[in-house]
């Protein structure tokens, strides 16, 4: 089982690495910050599960970094060390979000004991699945909070189809690995297949394999994915393309849990789980008889709706820093940062490519940024005329009145702040209220009048 990342934040700098020495003899990994500032940037980088977080650092107060460590995806355990005792002091540490407090000096086993007993009550640090997922998911907006859960969900039970559908980008795909390695399938191969990229012809040989023989240039015998994913996870992606003939032989594998080469007359069992993921409207191809009803729902069992990045929008910032320390890996060069203008600019797009098209915007501007971070100029050239099409979309309907369009662009600013808002805070409209310097009965009308709640965000 995989042990817990740590982040040590404190500004002593003896003890900060008899910890970290400590801890990787303990057999955990372990990174250390001596400002909040720097502490709060290498968590957004490492995303750790367990942060040992002083009270008093140069540049701030330890307890006002809690509510912010708390907002990454990874929700850490913060175990606050401190050399001031006081009971206050550890009331008001838990009271911020702290799972425990320790007073300096303190021994080593004692803080072996709260990590323990961290473990114990929160069960996903010691998950090697749920972390996996979490570093495939990423996003701590309250709807990608219901796909992860949902996916491990689903990952327990013995179900064998389920559609993934979601535009164009969002991640279609990236959910599958996720379900796979969450599931008791792990262990054995995850074979992705793209239906639109084949003649259907080569997509039913490539699904079901064919026999010597079968046809002119079957020259020896070839074994299909059904039976090379036997065990595991078969992923095929944009099932809507599938035609006529491979979708009933689709059907009959599903219902029958065997599959016949091409040519070939035995009957080959398969164990496979088929995960099917669409960005069309599969409802209305049926209806329209272009995919068989029969299929449809023998496919959706369970559904994974994923939710385009414009409707979580709060998750930019999580997912620009995200494919910013996964380029820095792939190139063997120091994590650049992203400038605030940078950020306002990734905040104000519509995604139209979802996260795609974030992941490809992000290393278009790191491959020609020269220093250490990724500035709004580089943004906006890698966004290119993506970024005039966004923002002249809105005003393209020149007839309607100026008010009326005014009314929609602010409603949509207001939604999009509120729901960053809440999800900054937890769910805590309280606090939301605050950090936006508003009154919280004010806040509470605009959500209301948007049909939201802090419920929805809760942590």
């Amino acid at each position: 089982m995989r042990r817990p990342r740590f982040l040590i934040i404190d500004d002593e700098r003896n003890f900060r690495e008899f910890l970290a020495e400590a801890l990787e003899v303990e057999g955990y990994g372990v990174t250390q910050a001596a400002t909040a500032r720097a502490g709060l940037a290498l968590a957004l980088q490492e995303l750790p599960q367990i942060v040992l977080l002083d009270q008093n650092l140069p540049d701030g107060s330890g307890l006002d970094l809690i509510h912010d460590l708390r907002a990454l995806p990874s929700n850490p355990v913060i175990i606050m060390i401190t050399a001031y005792a006081g009971y206050d002091n550890a009331v008001r540490a838990v009271k911020a979000g702290a799972f425990h407090y320790l007073n300096k000096p303190f021994g080593f086993p004692d803080l072996l004991e709260v990590v323990a007993e961290a473990c114990v009550a929160f069960p996903a640090l010691g998950e090697p699945e749920e972390l996996e997922m979490l570093g495939a998911l990423v996003g701590a907006h309250p709807r990608m909070e219901q796909v992860k859960q949902r996916i491990a969900r689903i990952a327990r039970t013995p179900v064998t189809t389920v559609l993934i559908r979601g535009e164009s980008g969002t991640g279609k795909e990236v959910a599958a690995q996720a379900l796979h390695r969450a599931s008791d399938r792990a262990s054995k191969r995850m074979v992705c297949v793209n239906c639109a990229a084949l003649t259907e012809s080569l997509l039913m040989d490539e699904l079901f394999g064919h026999e010597r023989g079968a046809f002119t240039d079957a020259r020896s015998q070839r074994e299909g994915v059904f039976e090379h994913a036997h065990g595991g996870t078969l992923f095929l992606d944009e099932i809507s393309e599938m035609g006529g003939r491979a979708q009933a032989a689709l059907l009959r594998v599903l219902e029958q849990r065997c599959v016949r080469r091409i040519g070939g007359a035995t009957e080959i069992p398969v164990d496979v789980r088929v995960l099917a993921a669409t960005n069309t409207d599969l409802e209305e191809q049926v209806a329209n008889g272009h995919f068989r009803g029969d299929l449809y729902y023998r496919l959706n069992v369970v559904q994974v709706e994923l939710p385009p990045l414009r409707e979580r929008r709060s998750d930019v910032t999580i997912l620009a820093h995200h494919f910013s320390r996964a380029l820095a890996e792939r190139y063997n060069e120091p994590v650049r940062g992203i400038t605030p203008g940078a950020m306002a600019l990734l905040d104000g797009h519509d995604w139209p490519g979802n996260v795609r098209e974030l992941r490809n915007v992000i290393e278009r501007a790191y491959i020609v940024a020269s220093g250490p971070d990724i500035t709004s100029d580089m943004v906006a050239d890698a966004l290119g005329p993506a970024r005039r099409h966004s923002g002249a979309r809105q005003f393209a309907d020149v007839a309607r009145p100026f008010q009326e369009l005014k009314r929609e662009v602010l409603d949509d600013f207001e939604r999009s702040y509120l729901e960053s808002a809440l999800a900054r805070a937890g769910g805590n409209i309280t606090q939301a209220a605050e950090e936006a310097g508003m009154l919280r009965q004010v806040f509470q009308r605009m959500l209301a009048r948007h049909g939201m709640s802090g419920e929805m965000y809760k942590r």
